[in-house]
């Protein structure tokens, strides 16, 4: 066991203090923040209230849209198409509305530019439809109230129920969507870290074996040893990086939830709701797809021997984290396809695909837990096979490929069961 910590303590080290893994903790973040910063930029500019021009002869038409002071501001100065559109062109104004009126009937027609701030051309059109229908009322001896009660639209309301153990239940369309937006992040997640992570621990096995330094270090622990202290140190490496986003997100919390732009980017979202989803089953999934390709990525990292070749090694499993990561994006537009539901208990692309049906709920509760055994059945087989191969071929070294490697330590393997 000492040795066993002695492999995990230098490979941890060795991990944490390189510039790499610095580049890994912080380009999600600066991703994060870009993101975040167009969204700012573009809430803001969709925030800023456009001054408009109002060309008209009807006063009562001037009076109403002089109430909306919020929505938009109106540039009394400014009284005829010729004024407005200099002005637009010395880009002092936004826009100029023209409305004409005649038999009780209003037409109108809004003039902007391309850099001009954006109007809310469903609220205008809501304003003269309302005095308009007013005017038409007062013709036909209507009141205002029985006026509004005949354009009053009928009420529909939308329930979505679901089916288990033969009893109907209803569905909150809202923590649904929820759901699925946090299966979407954790589905990210896995992908960019299957990707990282596999990278590197080819890195550490084929960097030993390109110098030859494997020989030395097998000479004084066993091949089973090195896989399993590789791994678990790697295994830190991406809970230490996990640690810190949780970190840097508790601290952060408190200075950016009172901020405008991320209340309304949240609103109506229960972000306790999001992180129960987030810490749930789908980290079950989260944690076992981490283990399975991390143990395969060990044994496509042994069949190299120089650390040139680690891409072209590990390029099967991104290939296959890929498929996945496709499959559970076509999962969150269609989580009832059949491919999907065959695709999710596929223990490979379990990880990417099951978190979106437990959002929808198009799965049980016994297909969850089938899921899961499945998949830890399987990551466990996965990782035997792979330190087997891994004991077979570490020592191995051609320039011949990969699948010579392969075949020689199926040889090997063969070999050594004789014996």
């Amino acid at each position: 066991m000492n040795k066993f910590w002695v492999i995990v303590s230098d490979v941890y080290k060795k991990n944490i203090k390189s510039f790499g893994f610095l580049t890994m903790v912080l380009s999600p973040i600066l991703m994060l923040a870009i993101i975040g910063g167009i969204f700012y930029f573009i809430s803001q500019s969709e925030n800023e209230t456009p001054e408009i021009a109002v060309l008209t002869t009807d006063q009562e038409v001037q009076a109403l849209l002089a109430t909306q002071e919020d929505q938009f501001i109106i540039n009394n100065k400014i009284t005829t198409k010729e004024a407005a559109e200099e002005a637009m062109e010395q880009e002092k104004l936004d826009g100029y509305l023209e409305v004409e009126s005649e038999n009780q009937l209003i037409s109108a027609k809004y003039v902007d530019t391309p850099e001009s701030d954006n109007l809310d051309s469903a609220l205008l059109t809501s304003l003269l439809t309302t005095l308009q229908l007013n005017r038409k009322a007062t013709e036909y001896g209507l009141t205002q109230q029985e006026a509004m009660a005949l354009m009053s639209p009928a009420s529909l309301s939308t329930e979505t129920i679901s089916f288990e153990s033969g009893a109907a239940t209803s569905k909150d369309n809202t923590a649904e969507t929820i759901k699925m937006w946090s299966s979407y992040v954790v589905g990210i997640a896995i992908f960019i870290f299957i990707i990282n992570y596999a990278s590197i621990i080819g890195t550490e096995i084929a960097s030993e074996k390109g110098t030859r330094i494997m020989e030395v270090i097998l000479s004084s622990v066993s091949s089973t040893v090195h896989f399993f202290g590789k791994l678990a140190g790697i295994l830190l490496v991406c809970l230490t990086q996990i640690i810190i986003y949780v970190v840097i997100a508790l601290v952060a919390y408190p200075f950016i939830k009172n901020i405008t732009f991320i209340q309304e980017l949240f609103q109506g979202i229960d972000v306790g709701a999001l992180l129960s989803n987030l810490i749930g089953t789908t980290l079950i999934y989260f944690v076992l797809g981490i283990i399975l390709y991390a143990g395969l990525a060990a044994f496509f990292g042994s069949l190299v021997t120089k650390i040139e070749d680690v891409s072209k090694a590990v390029t099967p499993l991104i290939f296959l984290a890929m498929i996945g990561f496709y499959g559970g994006l076509f999962a969150f537009a269609s989580p009832n396809q059949l491919i999907v539901k065959i695709g999710s208990q596929i223990p490979l692309f379990t990880p990417f695909i099951m978190p979106f049906r437990i959002a929808s709920e198009t799965v049980t509760t016994a297909g969850i837990v089938i899921s899961i055994i499945v998949m830890i059945v399987f990551t466990i087989m996965c990782t035997i096979l792979s330190l087997m191969m891994y004991r077979s071929n570490v020592l191995v070294y051609s320039d011949a490929g990969m699948m010579k490697a392969i075949k020689t330590s199926l040889s090997i393997l063969r070999n050594e069961r004789k014996k």
